[in-house]
């Protein structure tokens, strides 16, 4: 580290330094904290994070019935089967929507297909789906509880 000199080589014996008076502005005076505030905001926003997770868990997450898809046939004109299984709650009814897809990516055939109560929790279905043009996928989107 080298010493600061002045343009006649002596060096400065103090380093503190002072402005002209006016030419940067007025200096601030340190602000005092306030860590109860800051300590209460940030409580209350990990508050409000944990309220919003527990709410979209209860509204989304954690669904009791699934599915799977086995497979789909769509050598028939005009229709798609579509093979998938559902797991449920026995004693409890489930709906499934089912849809078909063109080369496009474009919808060409939608229905709900509803599982009847029963006691068993795995379900196997076929379900033929009518659509319109010339279909390249069978899939199924989602199955929920029925009401």
């Amino acid at each position: 580290m080298t010493e600061m000199q002045t343009t006649d080589g002596r060096v400065p014996e103090t380093a503190h330094v002072t402005f002209p008076d006016g030419r940067y502005g007025r200096r601030r005076t340190p602000r005092r904290r306030r860590p109860a505030v800051t300590a209460i905001l940030t409580i209350g926003v990990v508050a409000a994070g944990l309220v919003a997770a527990w709410r979209l868990t209860e509204l989304y997450g954690q669904n009791e019935v699934s599915e799977r898809l086995l497979g789909f046939d769509d050598s028939v004109p005009g229709q798609v089967t579509v093979e998938f299984e559902v797991y449920k709650p026995a004693g409890e009814g489930a709906t499934c929507a089912v849809r078909s897809r063109d080369l496009a990516g474009a919808e060409i055939g939608y229905a709900e297909v509803e599982i009847p109560a029963d006691d068993a929790t795995h379900v196997e279905m076929a379900y033929t789906l009518a659509v319109e043009g010339q279909p390249n996928t069978g899939e199924v989107l989602r199955c929920w509880q029925a009401d």
